[in-house]
């Protein structure tokens, strides 16, 4: 529970309002504190928070445990961003720091909530209000990320004259590129190949 204190002038006959002040301590009840995030609530009770484009969190009430999965497995960004996510919830004293470990699922992380045992905080919700802060924090990269997949698109779909040629100004040769379609695949590599196609040309 919070404490306010508050200064009060008091004023007598003999003194002027600014030689003496009392202090009125007041208990104040802690407003509660609402937090949006892109999240559901599973069949079990777990808790998926969709708002980051890497990686999804997962906060586990039953088992107090929190697991990020990468959304894509091909993004390299995946693991670094749940290494700052679990860095974040021990900087803050939510998780337990020798708890971080690897999933049951590939490429995901795990890490145990600590319990509170301070009067009126619940873990969970500590867990929620903690990963919120993460979130809020990861935005500008997140924006980032999607402006950048945006503009490359722009650039491969729809690329300006400098970057584009009209249809026919480039012209065509009778061969593009190495690969040679008289030779079977892997020919060039193997000696044998080459002398089975020199045979089949020459009619032996």
């Amino acid at each position: 529970m919070a404490i306010k204190v508050k200064i009060i002038p008091t004023q007598t006959e003999n003194t002027s309002p600014t030689t003496s002040v009392k202090i009125k301590i007041v208990k104040d009840e802690p407003k509660p504190v609402t937090v949006e995030m892109n999240a559901r609530r599973s069949l079990n009770g777990d808790i998926m928070i969709f708002d980051h484009d890497l990686i999804d969190i997962v906060i586990s009430p039953k088992k107090s445990r929190i697991t990020t999965f990468p959304k894509r497995l091909v993004e390299r960004e995946a693991y670094p961003t749940q290494d700052r996510f679990y860095a974040f919830l021990i900087k803050k004293g939510v998780i337990e720091l020798d708890s971080v470990q690897g999933g049951s699922v590939y490429s995901s992380l795990e890490a145990k909530i600590q319990n509170s045992i301070l009067e009126g905080i619940d873990s969970v919700q500590t867990a929620l209000f903690v990963t919120s802060l993460f979130l809020e924090e990861e935005k500008p990269d997140i924006r980032a990320r999607k402006h950048f997949k945006k503009d490359m698109t722009i650039h491969l779909h729809d690329p300006d004259e400098e970057n584009s040629t009209e249809l026919g100004e480039v012209p065509h040769s009778d061969k593009k590129g190495s690969y040679d379609s008289r030779v079977r695949p892997y020919g060039y590599e193997y000696m044998y190949s080459l002398v089975r196609e020199r045979k089949e040309r020459e009619g032996k």
